[in-house]
């Protein structure tokens, strides 16, 4: 008869047991840190790449969260601004322009006394061209997002 016995049978099973909790960890790091380089690179994108800042107040107002549920973990770059998704995919319409005071300097390309004049509501035509500053962004760190989210399985996987 041949028997056999397997030794440290107790550490493989707790390592087995402990594997889930180390890649969750591992991923959420990987994808944390991921989706701060998304906002950080989306951000430089708006720094003159892509379309050219007035105010800077579409570039501060990218942000990221991470999700993480049931097995899952997802980092989400985002902008709340309206105007944020007509640069991102275009634009082409009419918008209400509200009531406003003006003042002016010139009338039929003649200077005038300076005056404020009433203008009143109408709709402009507008033709935004598409300028993608979170899509190209995500685009172009595919392959690093791939090697990150490899490396940080395998580093779970290893220890």
């Amino acid at each position: 008869m041949i028997s056999a016995s397997l030794v440290g049978d107790e550490q493989l099973l707790e390592k087995l047991r402990a594997l889930p909790g180390a890649i969750d960890a591992g991923l959420v790091r990987a994808v944390t840190q991921l989706g701060i380089d998304l906002q950080r690179n989306a951000q430089e994108k708006l720094s003159g790449q892509v379309l050219n800042s007035r105010s800077g107040a579409l570039r501060a107002s990218i942000d990221y969260r991470v999700d993480q549920s049931e097995g899952r973990v997802a980092a989400s770059v985002f902008t709340d601004l309206k105007y944020g998704a007509a640069q991102e995919y275009g634009f082409a319409g009419a918008v209400g322009v509200r009531a406003s005071l003006r003042r002016i300097t010139q009338a039929f390309g003649r200077p005038v006394a300076e005056k404020i004049v009433s203008v009143r509501a109408y709709d402009r035509r507008m033709n935004l061209p598409e300028r993608s500053f979170l899509r190209s962004t995500l685009e172009e760190m595919t392959p690093a997002i791939a090697e990150s989210v490899e490396a940080a399985l395998a580093e779970a996987v290893s220890q």
